[in-house]
């Protein structure tokens, strides 16, 4: 079993410059890997947010300001059975702001509703129970085959290593050009994250090389549920990676994850299918069919905004979050 926490001896990747700021964001992440209860949880740490400390520091919640909405990922980071009393208060704090709170990708709908807020399904989380996982049987088949066979290539999943930066940061790069408007955010870290969330042990970092040392995917996971689990973040690869190489870097990480008593994994969340145009800004099709080989558990996401006739414009202002670059943008590849 391959070693689960970084080692002190471990380097960042280049560019960190520890600061005040970088240290208030270590702290969110290691709240919401306390109390967070979703996938979406480590996210209320990123750069792009403005974090709102509450119940005196034991809860927090953060958002993306776009005009008068403040757009959240996930539920109210809080100590279990404290939960409704940060709600309210963060949502205290909203109001005095004079903002309009979209809360994105909950996993408790019930706390909406009893507050008036229209509530409604906007995505879908992949969980795996870990202490079930495994690829024998028919129904993960062909994560087996394509495994097995990077395997017997001689590919090897490490955890990350200082001599292998400048290939993260190369494979970073390629992905980027074949992508459209940049590097999304909010729920999504960037490469230029991935230092600090090292140096503050609040992310692990994995790669999956060749028998002559070469990089050929790598991802990050976050963690949340009191430490007992997982979800994937960055995911990169190289154009001329073999096939089968992220395929065995996941499901090696899940093994792992699942030997050092881990109880689940979440392969973060897909939104509903809009329609080819919104598939042209965020693939949600390819990434539901790819994430549906682990055969994972889909629990429903919802969008909680203060009124129905105000979901369109929280929909405008969630893909702006996602977006910072513009909409607009979003639709032309990088160069």
């Amino acid at each position: 079993m391959v070693t689960l926490q970084l080692p002190p001896s471990v380097v960042p990747l280049p560019g960190h410059d520890r600061s005040a700021p970088e240290e208030s964001r270590a702290r969110y992440s290691q709240l919401a890997a306390a109390h967070g209860r979703t996938g979406v949880a480590p996210f209320v740490a990123n750069p792009d947010l403005e974090v709102v400390d509450l119940l005196g520091g034991a809860a927090a919640s953060g958002y993306a300001r776009v005009r008068r909405w403040a757009v959240v990922p996930g539920d109210v980071i809080a100590p279990a059975g404290a939960e409704d009393a940060a709600l309210a208060e963060y949502l205290d704090v909203l109001s005095a702001r004079r903002l309009r709170p979209a809360f994105v990708a909950v996993g408790d709908p019930d706390a909406y509703r009893a507050r008036g807020f229209d509530v409604s399904e906007i995505a879908d989380e992949a969980v795996i129970d870990l202490p079930t996982f495994g690829l024998s049987g028919s129904k993960r088949a062909n994560l087996r085959h394509s495994t097995t066979s990077a395997r017997r290539a001689g590919l090897t999943v490490l955890p990350y290593a200082p001599w292998q930066n400048s290939q993260i940061e190369e494979i970073s790069h390629q992905w980027l050009r074949t992508k459209r408007g940049g590097e999304m955010g909010f729920t999504l870290s960037r490469h230029d994250d991935i230092a600090a969330q090292l140096s503050d042990r609040t992310a692990d970092l994995w790669v999956i090389v060749d028998d002559r040392g070469v990089v050929h995917a790598w991802c990050t996971w976050r963690p949340y549920l009191n430490g007992r689990a997982r979800v994937v973040d960055v995911m990169r690869r190289r154009i001329d990676a073999p096939n089968p190489a992220m395929d065995c870097l996941l499901v090696t990480v899940l093994e792992n994850y699942r030997d050092a008593g881990l109880l689940r994994a979440s392969l973060a969340s897909v939104p509903r299918d809009h329609g080819a145009t919104a598939d042209r800004f965020y693939p949600s099709r390819s990434l539901r069919a790819y994430k549906e080989k682990f055969r994972p558990q889909w629990e429903t996401r919802w969008l909680a905004v203060p009124a129905a006739r105000q979901r369109p414009f929280a929909l405008a202002a969630i893909g702006t979050a996602y977006c910072p670059g513009g909409l607009r943008r979003a639709m032309f590849r990088n160069k």
